[in-house]
């Protein structure tokens, strides 16, 4: 997506979402400690991540892309270098022979925009995010990076010192079957002369294909399946023991 090139605070000046001195602060900061202004201005308490990121939507007409749901295919792991990921903070979500899509949380970092496509050779499309929640796939992204590192025979950063594994780790780790499962779709169905864009695949559809199919299959029961349920909610805190038991007792006695 071609925008006009306008920068982050000046658009941000021109709305008057933030005030002429309070972008000063902002860029002398930068000046000083570098980072993405954005990011700075969210620091600073100007305005909230999400609130940022909703201007910046509305400004440009874009809709925010839910990481959190969205399931990355391994092979992307390779389409944008490390460095690049990190240094402008951006997540690659989607690819063809000729477009590259990233998600950033300011898409008019045309420095990693040019950057990207010189790399790349590719055409450059931009979908937009939180800052938080690309930072979450940022960590997933390179905690499978290592993976697939360490399963090319590479040796891990960590070697010759154990450690516990992270919630990230743990989390990223899980879900790699998923990714697996979704590239292993996505090529047979390419095979066939289909076309799907697995950026449109979330976690959460992968998941409902798949509970039916256990449940046809006898592979889980109805009632473990509720069991599992309602033991996530318990952990998360969503339900009370307590009041389950209370509203059983209430049931079983009518």
């Amino acid at each position: 997506m071609a925008f006009e090139r306008i920068k982050l605070g000046e658009m941000l000046l021109k709305k008057k979402l933030i005030t002429k001195e309070q972008l000063d602060t902002a860029i002398e900061y930068q000046k000083s400690l570098g980072g993405k202004i954005g990011s700075i201005i969210v620091k600073l308490g100007y305005m909230t991540d999400e609130a940022l990121t909703r201007e910046i939507a509305r400004h440009y007409n874009m809709e925010v892309t839910d990481l959190a749901n969205m399931i990355l295919p391994v092979n992307l792991l390779k389409a944008v270098p490390r460095d690049i990921v990190e240094k402008h903070h951006l997540i690659p979500i989607h690819q063809t022979n000729k477009v590259l899509t990233v998600c950033m949380s300011d898409p008019t970092d045309y420095e990693a925009l040019d950057e990207l496509q010189f790399v790349s050779g590719k055409k450059i499309e931009t979908t937009l995010a939180t800052r938080d929640s690309i930072k979450r796939a940022i960590a997933e992204f390179l905690d499978n990076a290592e993976r697939e590192g360490e399963a090319a025979g590479e040796r891990p950063k960590s070697a010759g010192r154990l450690r516990p594994a992270s919630k990230g780790s743990l989390a990223a780790l899980r879900d790699a079957t998923e990714s697996s499962l979704v590239d292993n779709v996505r090529d047979r169905l390419t095979g066939q002369g289909a076309k799907i864009n697995t950026s449109m695949v979330t976690r959460a559809d992968l998941r409902a294909a798949v509970i039916p199919v256990l449940l046809k299959k006898g592979v889980i029961t109805e009632q473990e399946l509720y069991d599992s349920v309602l033991e996530l909610l318990k952990r998360k805190g969503v339900v009370d023991q307590r009041e389950l038991s209370d509203r059983a007792k209430d049931l079983g006695g009518r």
